[in-house]
């Protein structure tokens, strides 16, 4: 019981993560190494989960918390075409989503598409964290991507873990929840590996300008 507590408000504390994101990509004004991709499916995972609940009449307490990590993964995949200079696209796309969210969450979308989104979602940030992880390991850096998000997915992940085991046993869902946790655990394994390391196009480019200046020199 003690156990399940700690988990379960790690879960929570996991809701927290988008927020040093968003801090890190603001502080450095880039977007660089992030996945825009990752970003989307992420987005899309929790908006199922958030239809689900106002499809099924959930009272607000039991899923309020989501509608902020809606948003600060909204802002988000705003910052990275923000940063890449596609603010106008962005801005497009956060108008777009709303859209959907909104039709998502209608009487006009079957509860049937709602139940079946919702059992795709745990598939869905599965595809998210093994997209950014390809992007990380052939950047050969981690880029923007900021470590204490990866660390409070990662835990967030393991309260999930428990509470499925819990709930449902080694089932199916329960099975691809732990691929989900061994996901943020690569996440975070790369974070580790590569904080101190330049993305591979940089250090191409300081090589070139290195040699740019030994000609010149010469």
């Amino acid at each position: 019981m003690v156990l399940g507590k700690v988990l379960a408000m790690w879960s929570l504390v996991s809701l927290l993560a988008p927020v040093p994101q968003v801090w890190r990509l603001v502080r450095s004004g880039s977007s660089e190494g992030l996945s825009l991709v990752s970003a989307l499916l992420d987005l899309l995972a929790v908006s199922a989960h958030v239809a689900f609940c106002v499809h099924h009449g959930f009272p607000i307490g039991a899923w309020g918390e989501s509608v902020c990590v809606l948003v600060l993964l909204a802002l988000v995949m705003f910052l990275i075409q923000h940063y890449r200079g596609n603010s106008l696209t962005g801005g497009v796309s956060v108008v777009v989503y709303a859209v959907f969210l909104y039709l998502l969450a209608s009487p006009l979308t079957p509860q049937v598409l709602i139940s079946e989104s919702e059992e795709w979602s745990v598939l869905i940030v599965i595809t998210s964290r093994l997209i950014q992880v390809g992007c990380n390991y052939s950047n050969g850096s981690t880029g923007q991507l900021s470590g204490v998000c990866v660390f409070l997915q990662f835990m967030g992940s393991l309260g999930r873990v428990f509470g499925s085991i819990q709930d449902s046993g080694h089932s199916l869902r329960s099975q691809a929840v732990v691929l989900a946790s061994c996901g943020s655990a690569v996440l975070l394994l790369q974070v580790l590996l590569f904080r101190n390391r330049r993305p591979v196009g940089e250090e191409r480019e300081r090589g070139r300008d290195g040699e740019r200046e030994r000609k010149k020199e010469e």
